[in-house]
């Protein structure tokens, strides 16, 4: 290991030389500097809060990403005519170690995020889905498969944290994967087609040996053309909400790599952004939801294309 590092750095380790992962088990845990400081990546809620103006501006802009405004009046202006009126599911369900049904107001994958899902399944019809984090939106991508479907949607389920309602299995689940997805063979995802999805909800932290990293470097420059991507609590244009920095300092970054990758890259299209709908599309939103108040609201899934 010391003559690995003293190559890498041309000669001239650094002072304190890498503990091996045996030696590092019995080393206590330390951070290099305290959360909030600058080279942290945690952050300062105080120093967020102050320059809130900035961050949540009224009308938030994000340069360089083309957000397919087409493929949005398709999706809002076709699709959720089509296919929204048969979401019919109950706002409300006791919560079980057997869960089999979905409900709108769980605490996971709700709001646009669900509607849009359910409507983008049935439109697109894929063969393949892919769930990297699993739970409520596993139970949703089960029913459309049982009922509108002909049950001809695999799915499979990397989680390595699942709740007990999807270790307990439903039907419509074909696989449980209970790995973290860093350790799972990456022809898992060769497998994977055009039409098919990718389904990511993520740790949405970029670190060292994090999923997000494997996810974003790994497999979807690996993916075939034609994948479909979900990638989940993405709010552009707009920063993470508020009270996820400020309040709970949540210190998320998955956003930040997304949004560096379109912006840069030809690689992946976007087809629809529940966010992006609210900010830009809101009067057709409004249609779309039919709602008899004309509410419209917002959620976090984006959903790319692999070219």
């Amino acid at each position: 290991m010391k003559a690995l590092i003293e190559r890498f750095f041309g000669g001239n380790p650094p002072a304190t030389i890498p503990l091996s992962p045996k030696e590092h088990e019995d080393v206590p845990v330390q951070t290099a500097h305290p959360n909030g400081h600058f080279y942290s990546p945690v952050v300062d809620p105080d120093s967020i809060e102050a320059q809130s103006a900035r961050i949540w501006p009224e009308d938030p802009e994000v340069l360089g990403i083309d957000f397919n405004e087409a493929s949005h009046r398709q999706i809002l202006g076709s699709y959720f005519p089509k296919f929204l009126p048969e979401y019919d599911y109950p706002e409300t369900v006791e919560d079980s170690d057997v869960l089999e049904q979905f409900y709108t107001r769980n605490s996971q994958f709700s709001w646009l995020d669900s509607r849009s899902m359910f409507v983008l399944l049935r439109a697109w019809q894929p063969r393949r889905l892919i769930e990297v984090g699993s739970g409520y939106s596993t139970l949703l991508a089960a029913d459309v498969k049982r009922r509108f479907l002909d049950d001809r949607l695999d799915i499979t389920c990397i989680e390595p944290y699942p709740r007990p309602f999807l270790r307990h299995g439903f039907s419509g689940l074909n696989r449980l994967v209970e790995k973290k997805v860093q350790d799972v063979p990456l022809s898992e995802f060769a497998q994977l087609e055009a039409g098919d999805i990718l389904f990511i909800d993520s740790s949405h932290v970029a670190k060292t040996g994090s999923d997000v990293n494997f996810l974003y470097f790994e497999v979807l420059p690996r993916l075939n053309p034609g994948v479909r991507i979900h990638v989940h609590d993405i709010f552009l244009p707009s920063d993470y909400p508020h009270d996820w920095v400020v309040t709970e300092n949540r210190s998320w970054n998955e956003q930040y790599l997304l949004r560096a990758l379109l912006m840069y890259s030809t690689a992946f299209e976007v087809t629809f952004s529940c966010s992006h709908a609210y900010w830009r599309h809101r009067e057709l939103l409004k249609e779309a939801l039919a709602y008899p108040d004309g509410r419209a609201f917002g959620g976090g899934s984006i959903w790319l294309v692999r070219r």
